[in-house]
């Protein structure tokens, strides 16, 4: 079995990298933990949360002309990007609305949102995933 991440030391910290393009998945140091992000940006009323952009951890949506919606992505979709994704594993991304208008959060085929989730003007949230059978998932923000 290979493995997909590796480990090394650089300026007292603690990385975990991803092998295929060394991106840091996290870090631990003298502050504690950390996390290897990359922004993404959408701007437009809606936004997507697909799994690429789940992946990269972070999520910045310039919400304008009125109310929109974050849509995740499909169980089909995550299951194709994470084939490593085990039953009661979770993943997250986190995700701010810097735009002009509330974002409500919703499900995909497959993907069950939870909770009513709607973020405001200039706020974040996390947006988690749990895996809890093939192909099903539910998610939420907090």
């Amino acid at each position: 079995m290979v493995a997909n991440v590796f480990s090394e030391w650089l300026s007292g910290k603690l990385l975990f990298r991803k092998k295929s393009d060394r991106t840091i998945l996290f870090s631990i140091g003298p502050n504690g933990i950390g996390e290897g992000l990359t922004r993404v940006d959408v701007d437009a009323q809606n936004a997507t949360l697909p799994a690429a952009t789940l992946a990269s951890g972070l999520l910045v949506h310039t919400s304008v002309t009125g109310a929109g919606t974050l849509t995740v992505d499909t169980a089909a979709n995550l299951d194709a990007a994470f084939p490593e994704w085990q039953i009661g594993e979770t993943m997250r991304c986190h995700y701010v609305n810097d735009g002009t208008q509330t974002v409500t959060l919703t499900g995909a085929t497959g993907v069950t949102r939870v909770s009513a989730m709607t973020i405001a003007t200039l706020q974040g949230a996390t947006i988690v995933f749990l895996k809890t059978a093939a192909s099903t998932y539910i998610v939420w923000g907090e």
